[in-house]
């Protein structure tokens, strides 16, 4: 039990030290910031969401013999 709640504090203090960097990158670079939450977020989740589909649907066409 006592491992469990370690790796969790340990996640939360690297979501705290993330959280602070961003934060800061974003009041030292307010262009490349706003960029890269509105136009780099969107894409790399676009970008998931493809690859993701692909991975799950290629083995079952190609299984199916629609390739």
């Amino acid at each position: 039990m006592a491992v469990i709640r370690k790796s969790i504090a340990g996640l939360h203090r690297l979501e705290h030290r993330f959280d602070r960097r961003a934060e800061r990158f974003a009041f030292h670079h307010p262009y490349a910031a706003f960029f890269a939450m509105f136009v780099g977020m969107p894409l790399l989740i676009l970008l998931a969401v493809t690859a993701t589909t692909f991975v799950l649907s290629f083995p079952m066409a190609y299984m199916f013999g629609w390739l």
